[in-house]
């Protein structure tokens, strides 16, 4: 059933400008997600790959929210140029590297409606005098209000400690059956050295969606976006293979700036 239903998806998307990002997608949403909803998000990224102004308008707004952030990268339109891919940095830098890429992740969630979801390793380069440069492609999303409150809540909760918040995040994203394998999924511990590896994320995914099914729950749509973007994050901060503060790149991005 998966094979059949990435295969409509992926009918749907060809010769699109986010075709490609299907690789990234967790099987297991494709056993998970409705068939309606799984088409109703690819049909809105079909919308926004073809609207050139719209991303335009998502690019600033997405800068303007790091910028306000002080995370220190710059968007660029292409990737001509100068620079040094992620694996070809120092060690030093490479962790560095990697908690700004994580700050750019959480930022776009607390931040605003839009996400650019390209956060591939190859989307970045260091240029002269170890800027960090973004080029994504014209991949982004509008999420949802309903689906962002309850991500912002889940994120939330899980890194201020605070349960009731977390529940809550869990209620409201339909996943209040599977928060054990969501909590697993996180990962343990203060999240303060945290190596990143694809492999394994993709296992703790398919297990906190298989616990959806077992419990007959419907997953919005939005959930796609947000598999794709975790995906994509997980390729460049394994790319860097160093040990890196998830929670301290969560305090600078959202904690330090504001909570909501």
């Amino acid at each position: 059933m998966a094979g059949a239903v990435r295969s409509i998806i992926r009918r749907a998307a060809k010769g699109s400008s986010w075709s490609q990002f299907l690789d990234y997608a967790s099987p297991a949403l494709f056993d998970v997600m409705p068939l309606r909803s799984l088409l109703a998000q690819g049909k809105e990224f079909v919308a926004n790959g073809s609207d050139g102004d719209g991303f335009e308008r998502a690019r600033h707004g997405v800068a303007t929210a790091l910028a306000e952030r002080e995370i220190d990268v710059v968007l660029e339109a292409s990737s001509e140029g100068n620079g040094n891919a992620l694996k070809e940095l120092p060690e030093s830098t490479r962790r560095e590297t990697g908690h700004r890429i994580l700050e750019i992740y959480f930022a776009q969630l607390f931040a605003g409606p839009d996400a650019i979801l390209d956060l591939r390793g190859e989307a970045f380069r260091a240029t002269p005098g170890e800027v960090l440069a973004w080029f994504p492609r014209a991949f982004y999303v509008r999420w949802q209000p309903e689906f962002l409150e309850g991500v912002r809540n889940l994120y939330g909760g899980f890194y201020l400690d605070d349960d009731a918040r977390f529940e809550q995040g869990l209620r409201e994203l339909g996943l209040q059956d599977s928060g054990d394998a969501l909590v697993r999924h996180l990962g343990s511990g203060d999240q303060r050295r945290v190596r990143f590896d694809t492999a394994a994320f993709h296992t703790s995914f398919h297990e906190t969606f298989m616990a959806c099914v077992e419990n007959g729950v419907s997953l919005h749509r939005n959930f796609l976006a947000l598999g794709i973007y975790l995906v994509c994050l997980y390729d460049a901060l394994e790319s860097l293979d160093v040990e890196l503060d998830v929670r301290g790149a969560f305090d600078r991005s959202v904690r330090a700036f504001t909570i909501r």
